[in-house]
């Protein structure tokens, strides 16, 4: 397969990323240590201890019971993984849990559960095909990396399913198409200002593509999203049409972007809507260093209030090794998120949104990491009383051992 069809399933796992619900538990550089399997089975245990101050255990407001609301966490992360890698087709299974243990408020001890699935088959040299399945259960809202969700100390399930196929018309011309369904459901808590919805969302996404010599290619994108927000009396349908570009501005730098038109159909009590639609980024990859910085603009349903929002989200992330050695490394990374109401749902409010993470580690053995790390949350619904923030502060100790399967 050309490097060009390769970018193009690059492109369509990405865009429909970008729009779903997805979570992640993101305390350290990632889960586990890298390890390079070889063709065959390999079955992969891990474990891991987080150790970690948090001075906003609740998610709890500025001003709100802030000198009772911090706690030291003991966190064990035990995870397992299948893999497979043939010459035509690759499979992998992985199940992590995060047993959360609080030194002081031991009410809230619980489980954070997250499994997944993926395979990748390549039936012939035009033919490709992928499928995808995960699902989480969370303690609290701010693990969903979604726009739109208020930060809450509350119980959430998700669930999705993705797979498409990308097909190489020609040597300069691929499409590709996928269709992703995602399920979010949360806990009904008394605090009413909680305001979580849950709902069900379908989404295809369909992707063409023509190389222009070695560096360059172009072309359209197509997307449709139907969501039912749990309390909606209406569903919402989501069209975006746009203008793609990939671009290799050398062996190590390359640029992705699109420009277009987002319609949000009208519904019996909602008016219909037309915004532009944006998304660029920035990719750098170099031996063990990477960089990227990224903003998308878009109309996404909003699982937390309801209806539909148009969302805008800025990120840039940057890891690379230290000190001219290999066992030592950073990790920082940022994201913004600016989510506005556009359906006239009530309850529905404005939230901005910023998560940081900065990590120190060190890799003494291929199969064991450590790391020292620092994270700030922060949301506003940009009205008096709306503004939240936490810090969290400690260190990740996780070994790992792959083990080939006859």
């Amino acid at each position: 397969m050309t490097r060009h069809t390769r970018s193009a399933v690059a492109l369509t796992l990405s865009l429909s990323a970008a729009a779903g619900l997805s979570a992640q538990e993101r305390v350290g550089a990632s889960n586990a240590p890298e390890a390079n399997a070889g063709p065959g089975w390999t079955f992969t245990p891990s474990l891991g201890y987080v150790g970690t101050y948090d001075d906003n255990i609740s998610l709890f407001g500025v001003r709100t019971a802030e000198e009772q609301n911090n706690d030291f966490i003991s966190i064990y992360q035990p995870s397992l993984e299948l893999a497979y890698a043939g010459r035509h087709s690759r499979f992998g299974a992985e199940y992590s849990g995060s047993l959360m243990n609080y030194q002081t408020f031991t009410a809230l001890n619980r489980w954070n559960q997250r499994a997944k699935i993926d395979v990748r088959r390549q039936e012939t040299a035009r033919l490709k095909w992928f499928a995808r399945a995960s699902a989480a259960a969370m303690p609290s809202t701010d693990l969903i990396e979604l726009g739109g969700i208020p930060y809450r100390s509350t119980g959430a399930r998700t669930a999705d399913g993705r797979g498409g196929v990308v097909f190489r018309i020609s040597a300069r011309d691929s499409v590709s198409s996928s269709i992703t369904d995602q399920v979010g459901d949360f806990d009904r808590p008394a605090d009413a200002r909680a305001l979580l919805r849950g709902g069900h969302v379908i989404e295809s996404l369909n992707v063409w593509r023509h190389r222009f010599g070695g560096r360059l290619s172009a072309g359209t994108d197509y997307s449709f999203r139907r969501a039912a927000i749990s309390g909606d009396v209406e569903q919402f349908s989501i069209h975006g049409v746009e203008s793609g570009i990939e671009y290799e501005l050398s062996p190590a730098w390359s640029f992705s972007g699109g420009a277009g038109i987002m319609y949000l159909e009208s519904t019996p009590t909602t008016e219909s809507r037309t915004g532009p639609a944006w998304r660029a980024s920035l990719d750098r990859h170099v031996n063990s260093s990477a960089f990227h910085v990224g903003y998308v603009r878009s109309f996404i349903p909003s699982f937390g209030f309801g209806g539909t929002i148009q969302n805008q989200e800025a990120g840039v992330g940057y890891r690379t090794a230290l000190f001219g050695s290999r066992r030592w490394y950073t990790d920082q990374s940022a994201v913004f998120r600016d989510d506005g109401p556009l359906t006239s749902m009530v309850e529905q409010l404005p939230l901005r949104s910023l998560r940081t993470n900065s990590v120190l580690g060190f890799a003494p053995e291929p199969w064991v990491r450590l790391e020292a790390f620092y994270s700030r949350l922060q949301q506003s619904s940009l009205r008096a009383g709306g503004q939240l923030y936490r810090n969290r502060v400690g260190f990740q100790i996780v070994t790992s051992k792959p083990v080939r399967v006859p």
